[in-house]
């Protein structure tokens, strides 16, 4: 994605739609305010030879989602007791969410990594703050998010994928606390923090697929903020994207969520997995640096490094002063 003048106007409408769901007090100026970002994300995907059919994908499955919630709308205005579920349904297409979730994998791979960004993280802001105005059970959806966002991704090659499906993933703990407005606030905005630290160094390495790891041979701070904003994304403690799970795990704990705290924990073990895949590919195993040699290259420009390693013990202390 180029910016140009169409392509900052068109991501100027975008937010002007994104302010006008996430700030309105009735269905009907929410659904209008996605129906704006929808029509003026369309162009911004319509470049290139497969975006043109990467775009009426999601235009197909957007028109269907906000078909429904238009339904559903009217529905309850004229108090029918079905329009929660097909409320529901909507938002969780809107977004990608399992069990509908396949839309996401089919276009992901025709978007460069700046609209990647956007789809996985800036478009789901208004769903999911329509979703938290509604008291429903969500449980189904967070459970097989759990279970698609990590067995899924077992064996995928592709970055883009990998990085839908952890999307998937990180989308089940924020539906999971939905209606904490404090938490997954918090937590979407650490996710999209750590997600556009990754997708820069990944697009500025032009990596498409796992076994490019083997063969980019770059230096030792691009691989340590490579790997360090792999792991975080993942979820590895004391990292930054440990300390949004820490939370939810403790609101499990409190709202006495055994079952569901126990497969949360379960699968994050299979997301960390292949996260660690891609780092032993990229730093250990196909390394033709002498392992010696790691300490005398340091420097101290690593700044993914440096935020996920020190803003996460900063947060915990502040605990124990405010």
């Amino acid at each position: 994605m180029k910016l140009n003048l169409t392509n900052i106007f068109m991501l100027f409408i975008l937010i002007i739609g994104l302010i006008i769901s996430i700030s309105s007090n009735n269905w009907m100026m929410m659904w209008s305010g996605l129906e704006i970002s929808l029509m003026s994300f369309i162009p911004l995907m319509s470049g290139g030879m497969m975006g043109s059919e990467s775009s009426m994908k999601y235009f197909i499955v957007q028109s269907i989602s906000s078909s429904m919630l238009i339904i559903s709308i009217f529905m309850m205005i004229s108090m029918n007791l079905l329009y929660m579920y097909m409320l529901l349904s909507s938002l969780v297409l809107k977004m990608g969410v399992a069990p509908f979730h396949n839309w996401v994998l089919s276009i992901i791979n025709s978007l460069d990594y700046k609209l990647m960004f956007f789809l996985l993280s800036v478009m789901k802001i208004a769903p999911l703050v329509m979703l938290s105005f509604l008291n429903s059970y969500n449980d189904l959806f967070v459970m097989l998010s759990l279970i698609i966002g990590s067995f899924f991704s077992l064996n995928q090659n592709s970055v883009r994928k990998l990085l839908a499906y952890s999307s998937i993933y990180n989308m089940s703990y924020i539906i999971s606390c939905i209606n904490m407005n404090s938490i997954w606030i918090l937590y979407l905005f650490l996710y999209s923090f750590i997600l556009i630290l990754l997708i820069i160094l990944i697009s500025k390495l032009k990596i498409n697929y796992i076994n490019q790891f083997m063969i980019n041979e770059q230096s030792l701070i691009m691989k340590l903020n490579l790997s360090i904003s792999i792991l975080s994304l993942g979820g590895l403690p004391p990292l930054l994207g440990f300390f949004p799970k820490f939370i939810i795990l403790q609101m499990m704990v409190k709202k006495k969520m055994f079952l569901l705290m126990i497969l949360m924990i379960m699968t994050s073990l299979l997301v960390m997995f292949f996260y660690m895949r891609m780092m032993f590919l990229m730093f250990l195993n196909y390394s033709i640096m002498q392992k010696f040699l790691t300490k005398i290259s340091m420097k101290l420009s690593v700044w993914s490094l440096f935020f996920n390693l020190n803003i996460f013990p900063f947060i915990i202390s502040l605990k124990y002063y405010v």
